[in-house]
C-alpha cells in the first residue's frame, strides 16, 4: 500500500514532467509557425517603411536599409519589371549608397544577372490580386531557405524582402533544449520541495492515525494538541471529542457490566438455592403427610364404625402415599439432572420401533378413556444415536400430560417428522389452549397453572421440567404451540 507521502511526491513529479513535456510539444508544433507569422508581419512592415522612404526619395533610405541588413538579418532586392536586379543586398559588394540612389533615377545603374522572367511573372500575377505575396524559397547558390515577402513599389519595380528560416528553426531548437534543462532543474528542486511539503502534510495525518489506533485499543491517553486551523486541525479536535465521549461511555459500560455481573451472580446463587429446595422439598411435603397423619389417627381412635369406612380411609392414605412417592421420585430425578449427575447411555435406536412400543404401552389407557388416537409419520425406518431410556421418559411425560388434559373430544395424535439432521416428535391433545403469557412458565418446576399442574389428577407440576432437562441432556429442544381445538408439545432430537 502506497503512503500519502509517496503519492504526493509522485503526483508533483508527474505534474512537472507533464508541464515540461507539454511545453516542448507546443514549441515543437506551434512555435515555428508562430515565429514565422511574426517574422512575416515584420517583413511586411519593413516593406511598407521602405516603400514610403522610396516614394519620398528620402535620404534616410540608405541608413534604413543598412540597419535592416546588419541588425535584423533582412535581405532586400529591388527588381525592375523586365527582370533586371537593380539592388540586392545578397550580391552587393560596395558602394551600396550609389546603388540605392540610382533607384531614385539619379544614376542609371544595374546589377546582373537578370532574374528569370517566369519567376517575375508569377510574383506579378500574385501581386495583381494581393498587396503582399508571402512564400518560402531556396537560393541554390547558397543552399539556404528564406521567408520571402514580395510587394510592388510605386514605379512598378518589385521589392523582395527575405530573412533566413534556418535561424528560426535553430532558435526553436535552442529554446526546446533550454526548456528541457529548465524542466530538469525544476524537477530536482521540485522533488526536494515536494518531499518537504509531503512530510509536513503527512506528519499530522500519521499522528491522527496513531491516535485512532490507540482508540481501537480502548486507550484514550493520546490527544491532539496542535493549534492549526485547517481541516486537519478540525479533524484532530473532533478526534479529541470522540475520544472523550468513548472514554465516558466505556466507563459507564464497565459500571453497568459490573452491575450486571453482580446480578448474574445473585441469579446463580438464587438458582442454586432453588435447586437445593427441590432436592430437599421431599422432606417437607406437609400436605400429603398431614392427610396421611389425620386418617391414620382416625383409624387409631376408631372414628370409622364399619369395614367399608376403614377401607376408604386406607385407600386415601395409600393414594396420598403414592402421590408423595411419585413427587419424591420426580424431585430426586430432576435434582440429579440439574446437577449433571445423570449418565447417558448413547446407542443406536430404532426410533419407529421405540414409538410403537410407547403406543402399545399406553394403548390400554387409550381404550379405557375412549381416546381417538392417531400416529402420523413421514418415514418407515429411522435410526438415531441417543439414550433410549431418556427418550422414553420424555414421551411418557408428554403422553401423561396429554391424558391429563384431553377434553371431551378425546383426541390424541403423535406426529413424527424426519429432518436432515434431526427428528421431531409432536404429541397433540384436544383441549383447552395455553395462554401465550404462560408458554414459558409451564416448563418451570411446581408451576401452579391449571395446565401445568392439576393435583386432583395426581400431577405435581414436575413432568414438563423433567422433559426440558432431559432434552438438554440429549442436546435437543422442546416447545409447545396452540393448534386448532388443542395443544401440541414437541421435542426435537439430533440424529447423531
Amino acid at each position: 500500500m502506497k503512503s500519502i507521502r509517496s503519492k504526493l511526491l509522485l503526483t508533483f513529479i508527474s505534474l512537472i514532467i507533464s508541464l515540461v513535456g507539454i511545453g516542448v510539444l507546443i514549441n515543437h508544433f506551434f512555435l515555428e509557425p508562430f515565429y514565422v507569422h511574426q517574422k512575416t508581419l515584420i517583413l511586411k512592415n519593413s516593406s511598407l517603411e521602405f516603400k514610403l522612404l522610396y516614394k519620398n526619395k528620402n535620404k534616410n533610405l540608405v541608413s534604413y536599409v543598412d540597419n535592416l541588413e546588419k541588425s535584423h538579418g533582412i535581405y532586400i532586392e529591388v527588381i525592375s519589371t523586365d527582370g533586371v536586379t537593380r539592388y540586392s543586398s545578397l550580391k552587393a559588394k560596395a558602394d551600396d549608397k550609389a546603388k540605392i540612389i540610382s533607384l531614385f533615377g539619379e544614376k542609371s545603374h544595374s546589377i546582373k544577372p537578370r532574374v528569370p522572367s517566369n519567376g517575375i511573372d508569377h510574383i506579378n500575377e500574385k501581386l495583381n490580386k494581393e498587396q503582399f505575396y508571402v512564400t518560402e524559397t531556396t537560393l541554390k547558390n547558397i543552399d539556404l531557405e528564406f521567408l520571402l515577402v514580395a510587394s510592388k513599389l510605386d514605379d512598378q519595380n518589385l521589392l523582395l524582402i527575405r530573412t533566413p528560416i534556418s535561424a528560426i528553426r535553430e532558435s526553436v531548437g535552442i529554446y526546446n533544449y533550454f526548456l528541457i534543462y529548465i524542466g530538469l532543474a525544476l524537477l530536482c528542486v521540485g522533488t526536494v520541495i515536494a518531499l518537504i511539503m509531503a512530510r509536513s502534510f503527512t506528519k499530522p495525518i500519521l499522528r491522527l492515525n496513531t491516535m485512532a489506533k490507540e482508540i481501537t485499543k480502548l486507550s484514550f491517553s493520546k490527544k491532539w494538541n496542535s493549534k492549526r486551523q485547517d481541516e486537519l486541525g478540525q479533524l484532530g479536535r473532533s478526534m479529541n471529542e470522540l475520544s472523550g465521549i468513548l472514554s465516558r461511555f466505556i466507563k459507564e459500560l464497565n459500571g453497568k457490566n459490573e452491575t450486571l455481573t453482580n446480578q448474574l451472580e445473585e441469579k446463580v446463587k438464587f438458582e442454586k438455592k432453588r435447586r437445593l429446595f427441590i432436592s430437599n422439598v421431599s422432606h417437607e411435603l406437609k400436605t400429603p403427610i398431614t392427610i396421611i397423619q389425620s386418617y391414620t389417627e382416625g383409624l387409631q381412635v376408631g372414628v370409622n364404625n364399619t369395614e367399608e369406612e376403614k377401607q376408604e380411609y386406607l385407600a386415601i392414605i395409600m393414594d396420598e402415599a403414592n402421590k408423595m412417592e411419585r413427587m419424591v421420585h420426580d424431585l430426586l430425578k430432576l435434582s440429579k439432572m440439574q446437577n449433571s449427575k445423570v449418565e447417558l447411555i448413547i446407542e443406536q435406536v430404532d426410533f419407529i420401533c421405540l414409538l410403537n412400543d410407547m403406543i402399545r404401552l399406553y394403548s390400554p389407557q387409550f381404550v379405557e378413556h375412549q381416546i381417538s388416537f392417531e400416529f402420523e409419520k413421514n418415514s418407515n425406518e429411522l435410526q438415531i444415536m441417543t439414550d433410549r431410556g431418556k427418550v422414553q421418559q420424555i414421551l411418557a411425560n408428554y403422553l401423561n400430560n396429554a391424558l391429563y388434559h384431553v377434553n371431551e373430544q378425546k383426541i390424541i395424535k403423535i406426529k413424527l417428522i424426519e429432518k436432515e439432521n434431526s427428528v421431531i416428535v409432536s404429541i397433540y391433545n384436544s383441549g383447552k389452549q395455553i395462554p401465550e403469557n404462560e408458554m414459558e412458565a409451564i416448563w418451570e418446576s411446581f408451576y401452579r397453572g391449571d395446565l401445568a399442574r392439576n393435583r386432583e389428577k395426581g400431577n405435581v407440576g414436575l413432568g414438563l421440567s423433567i422433559v426440558k432437562e432431559l432434552s438438554n441432556l440429549l442436546n435437543g429442544n422442546v416447545g409447545v404451540k396452540n393448534e386448532e381445538s388443542g395443544v401440541a408439545f414437541w421435542v426435537e432430537l439430533p440424529k447423531i
